[in-house]
């Protein structure tokens, strides 16, 4: 049995399974579009979603848990290496969400 998931149900699935802390409503709505995109018959599981893809404030809190390479010199660098590396996510309020790699 199918059950076709609204935008609102993805973010207040988070919310039901205490997930909330893990992603912004924001980041819960850019997943949300990736997955519509990508992938739009899948199964939803927020506890996956969750140990597959992290929110980061900003790309100094993404730096802090990734390192980039010496010759990054700048945000933008370090930025362009993260999308080489891995799937990114940008937020209109300057957040990011990465898929773990």
């Amino acid at each position: 049995m199918i059950k076709t998931i609204t935008e609102w149900d993805f973010v207040n699935a988070f919310d039901q399974m205490n997930r909330s802390e893990n992603f912004s409503v924001a980041g819960r709505k850019a997943l949300f579009d990736f997955f519509e995109e990508v992938s739009p018959e899948m199964e939803l599981d927020p506890i996956a979603i969750c140990c597959e893809f992290s929110e980061y404030e900003d790309i100094n809190e993404l730096k802090s848990d990734y390192p980039v390479p010496e010759d990054c010199e700048d945000d933008d660098d370090a930025l362009n290496h993260f999308r080489e590396e891995t799937l990114v996510l940008e937020l209109g309020n300057g957040g990011l969400i990465i898929q773990a790699y």
